[in-house]
């Protein structure tokens, strides 16, 4: 059911961009992106991998000299070797399907090819605000690092965080290295309970961006105020933003965006200007 959205949120509203393409699976880590932006991005910062890293791939198919500075201190490769044991089992006992054992061979060489390719380099940390020991990173870490593997300050750069709430506490840190950013994507959890902290930052980022899509993610629901409680975002540098400025108050877009769970109805929703 389409759904107007409280006026108070009509900062969020995307302006117009000609090149829109989706990157990554058609549910859950797939996101929008200006395709001449990530084609001539030099650096993909990733915070959050889980599972899915399709985005990632689908950035690398359009630009394969793109470096990806993948972060994620959930990810191991123990569940995948723990499947790959438990349908081998299944298998020689008779109580599994070579298609089972199949299928979690290809996941466990599918994250092994992923995570060796040599413009991958993946780091087992939590990103914070502030970093406490060898397992976390701050963003000034993170930038140390790709200038320290890159020699130069002078790269283009996208950073994609999908980090379950903790976004909120580093967007500040983030925007001290705007001028480096070329395209930002967040998804932002809990809106229910973060209101006014996520208007706040809104506000903020928008001095340094524009919004150029979002999209609301459907394993939550939407507010009383009609903002959905997840919201996926694709923020520009406003040296890339459009001389016209035409505003896309209706959502989801077809041909764009996709249900994170597919066996729910996307969410619906509408500015009213």
């Amino acid at each position: 059911m389409q759904t107007y959205i409280n006026k108070k949120f009509n900062l969020i509203i995307p302006l117009k961009f000609e090149n829109l393409k989706r990157y990554g699976g058609n549910g859950d880590g797939g996101y929008v992106c200006e395709s001449s932006l990530i084609k001539g991005t030099d650096i993909l910062i990733s915070f959050g991998m889980g599972s899915d890293w399709s985005f990632e791939l689908d950035c690398i198919k359009d630009n394969s000299k793109v470096k990806i500075f993948m972060y994620d201190h959930t990810v191991t490769i123990l569940p995948y070797l723990k499947d790959v044991l438990k349908y081998f089992k299944r298998f020689i006992t008779l109580r599994g399907k070579p298609n089972a054992l199949n299928n979690r061979v290809k996941n466990l060489k599918d994250y092994l090819s992923f995570v060796f390719l040599k413009n991958v380099f993946f780091y087992k940390e939590k990103i914070i605000k502030k970093k406490i020991n060898k397992r976390e990173a701050n963003i000034e870490k993170v930038f140390e690092r790709i200038d320290e593997k890159n020699n130069t300050k002078e790269k283009s750069i996208t950073l994609k965080c999908d980090i379950e709430g903790s976004e909120f506490d580093i967007i500040e840190d983030i925007i001290k290295y705007s001028h480096r950013i070329n395209t930002l994507i967040f998804e932002f959890h809990w809106l229910n309970q973060n209101e006014e902290i996520f208007l706040d930052v809104i506000k903020k980022l928008q001095k340094k961006f524009v919004v150029a899509h979002i999209h609301g993610n459907n394993h939550c629901d939407k507010l009383s105020n009609g903002l959905p409680e997840a919201l996926e975002m694709t923020l520009i540098n406003k040296k890339f933003a459009p001389r016209k400025k035409i505003l896309i108050t209706s959502f989801p877009i077809e041909g764009l965006d996709m249900p994170n769970n597919p066996n729910k109805e996307d969410l619906y929703f509408q500015f009213s200007v």
